[in-house]
């Protein structure tokens, strides 16, 4: 399966906005997660062009063939103690359908070859507890848990 990454720009949402919201229920509602709502997929809409316009994020679209089937969305960082630039994985999500294909592994692999050429000292990420898959795969690419740090977040 011949997987291509690409940026996402404005012209990409019509067909992406699906992804969003599988990204949305895949966690929360999973038997949504194939069929949102035509609600659900105009707030996807516009969620991705508030994306575009400003974001201080980045998200990369893969695809095959005519198909967008996954993204990965990324920021910087930078580490005052290193003196170089952190890439963090904000969200990482392959469709249902396309699932155990490799998908998820190919986004990482570009984050990695980004994060190598911008010389960044880190690549990190956050995933749930019970996010079995994820974890693997993130292990598989030489990621490590580290003990002791704890998650703040302050909700504005």
């Amino acid at each position: 399966m011949e997987i291509t990454i690409i940026p996402l720009d404005e012209s990409h949402i019509p067909k992406v906005k699906g992804l969003i919201a599988g990204y949305l229920n895949s966690s929360s509602n999973p038997v949504d997660e194939l069929n949102p709502s035509p609600k659900q997929l105009e707030q996807c809409e516009q969620i991705l062009y508030r994306f575009t316009n400003g974001s201080s994020a980045y998200c990369y679209l893969a695809k095959k063939d005519h198909e967008y089937i996954g993204f990965i969305i990324l920021s910087w960082s930078f580490s005052i103690s290193k003196g170089y630039p952190v890439l963090r994985i904000e969200a990482l999500y392959s469709s249902a359908k396309h699932r155990n294909k490799g998908i998820g592994r190919k986004l990482m692999e570009h984050a990695i070859k980004l994060a190598i050429s911008n010389k960044a000292t880190r690549l990190q990420l956050e995933t749930d507890d019970d996010n079995a898959p994820a974890r693997t795969l993130y292990k598989q690419l030489g990621f490590k848990l580290i003990q002791g740090k704890g998650v703040y977040m302050s909700f504005l």
